[in-house]
């Protein structure tokens, strides 16, 4: 099944969380983190997993960020229940114009 990739501009709710697993005798690193997007009064969160050297870029990342990501939700079932997590392809941090930019 060929996964629907889409775009996503959010705000970080947290700091990432790292942590390493072990895939065919090699460690991967997994950067973790969580979204934010407004809609009018209500609110996503979107929970994301950048794998591998795609990790590295979220030590740079804070609360509060204006995040770009890029990637695919995938969908797993464990003990009942239906999780959802979105796969980062690429990302990056929108950086805040200086006022003096946009004048």
């Amino acid at each position: 099944m060929k996964q629907e990739m889409i775009n996503i501009n959010a705000n970080l709710v947290a700091e990432p969380t790292f942590s390493s697993f072990e895939n065919d005798g090699e460690e991967v690193v997994v950067a973790n983190f969580t979204l934010v997007k407004k809609y009018g009064k209500g609110k996503e969160y979107i929970n994301c997993a950048a794998y591998g050297e795609k990790a590295e870029k979220a030590k740079d990342f804070e609360k509060g960020d204006l995040i770009h990501v890029f990637g695919y939700f995938k969908k797993r079932e464990k003990e009942g229940k239906t999780y959802k997590n979105f796969v980062v392809k690429s990302y990056n941090k929108i950086e805040k114009k200086e006022k003096n930019e946009e004048e």
